[in-house]
């Protein structure tokens, strides 16, 4: 699972891109390739409400990820807390770890095992 972190009022919570939030996002906006337009588009008031319901929902499935984990993090905000926490001078800010933590959650690893075969030779050369 991949996360990020984003500190608000002196304590630092998880931030989590989970398939939930996924799926409510895609509900919301009509699929996760349109968040960044939802979060940039708009009325400063669209955007705030948009931005602050997607940290909430981020910052709930961080939770359920560190309880899970045994991970420590505090409480998470909801929208409402955000708006009392937050200015918009902080709002680049909640964007940059918002796409941080969606990039990063849609991210894919692949690891490759090599299998020497019995027949297998090292060259050396000087």
């Amino acid at each position: 699972m991949r996360t990020a972190k984003i500190r608000i009022n002196g304590k630092e919570y998880l931030l989590c891109f989970s398939t939930r939030v996924m799926r409510d996002c895609t509900e919301r906006y009509g699929g996760i390739e349109k968040i960044s337009e939802a979060l940039s588009g708009g009325d400063t008031v669209k955007m705030l409400d948009e931005c602050f319901w997607l940290l909430a929902q981020m910052m709930a499935a961080g939770a359920k990820y560190a309880a899970m984990e045994g991970l420590p993090n505090p409480e998470p905000l909801g929208c409402d807390d955000l708006y009392d926490l937050c200015s918009v001078d902080d709002m680049l800010d909640m964007k940059a770890h918002i796409m941080e933590t969606i990039s990063e959650g849609c991210r894919r690893e692949i690891e490759v095992e090599t299998e020497q075969g019995k027949n297998a030779q090292t060259t050396r050369t000087n």
